[in-house]
């Protein structure tokens, strides 16, 4: 059995709990409860146990605690498709990941499909394409492309 370390990264609100629980439970919640420091669960994909470490997001106060990305075997960058500022942050998301633990493999959620004010569009989305990262429009809500984020990342990790 193989073990890989995955963190979700992203900005405060952007949905990485319930990405997290959609794949690891099954569940969506409507209530809202911040992750303080970071929430770590597990689920399997074929012969790979995940321990996937959702870090608490990000804010202007305070920055991503980088201490919980050390041993990362991959990252799910998360951000919130209503919100383009978080897609905007990324990029200093990324920075801070690329400074403590390098370049792994990465993937992008692109979360809260399922919502009508959607504000994200390809030119927002290219410097993603031009990392190579993969990306999804996910609805932890709906379940769409929860499964498949993670199944990329891990195939990614191989």
């Amino acid at each position: 059995m193989l073990k890989k370390k995955i963190c979700m990264v992203g900005d405060f609100s952007v949905g990485k709990t319930s990405l997290t629980q959609k794949f690891v439970n099954n569940v969506f919640s409507e209530k809202y409860l911040t992750t303080i420091g970071v929430k770590i669960d597990t689920a399997f994909i074929n012969d790979t146990k995940l321990i996937v470490w959702d870090v608490a997001g990000r804010d202007s106060l305070s920055p991503i605690n980088a201490s919980y990305l050390v041993g990362a075997n991959g990252i799910v960058l998360v951000c919130d498709g209503t919100r383009q500022s978080t897609v905007r942050d990324i990029k200093d998301i990324w920075q801070v990941v690329k400074e403590r633990i390098g370049e792994v493999p990465t993937v992008v959620a692109l979360n809260k499909a399922d919502l009508e004010d959607w504000h994200i569009d390809a030119e927002q989305t290219a410097y993603f394409e031009e990392q190579g990262w993969q990306t999804f429009e996910t609805s932890a809500k709906e379940g769409q492309n929860v499964k498949a984020l993670f199944e990329a990342l891990v195939s990614e990790i191989g």
